[in-house]
């Protein structure tokens, strides 16, 4: 079986084929999937009550320097266009308490287009 992504309305209709007496032989040799397949979506549908997989609880790191930051970071710019990433990074230290790398901080900014 190949990796793809399959339709929550055809594995809806998948398990009530099974739920409806199909062999689950059947029904994977009818939809091409594999039984693990077919007993995972049962196990959400179980757990769940939808087919649909909730969102992971697992997401990456929040963001160090916030969108009210960067718009401060902008104004101290406006005030003096001359400043150095170094300086902009004692800055936050000392008015935020937020220690930042200078890679980061470029990184950053060019992302938010302060640079």
């Amino acid at each position: 079986m190949v990796n793809r992504r399959i339709s929550e309305d055809l594995k809806e209709c998948a398990l009530r084929l099974w739920n409806h007496g199909w062999d689950v032989e059947d029904v994977c040799e009818a939809f091409g999937v594999s039984r693990s397949s077919c007993y995972r979506w049962r196990q959400i549908l179980e757990e769940h009550g939808t087919i649909k997989r909730p969102p992971s609880p697992l997401t990456g790191r929040s963001r160090t320097i916030t969108r009210a930051l960067l718009s401060a970071i902008q104004d101290l710019f406006a005030i003096d266009a001359d400043l150095f990433l170094d300086e902009v990074c004692t800055w936050l230290a000392f008015e935020h308490n937020i220690i930042i790398s200078l890679s980061t901080l470029s990184r950053t900014l060019e992302q938010a287009g302060l640079t």
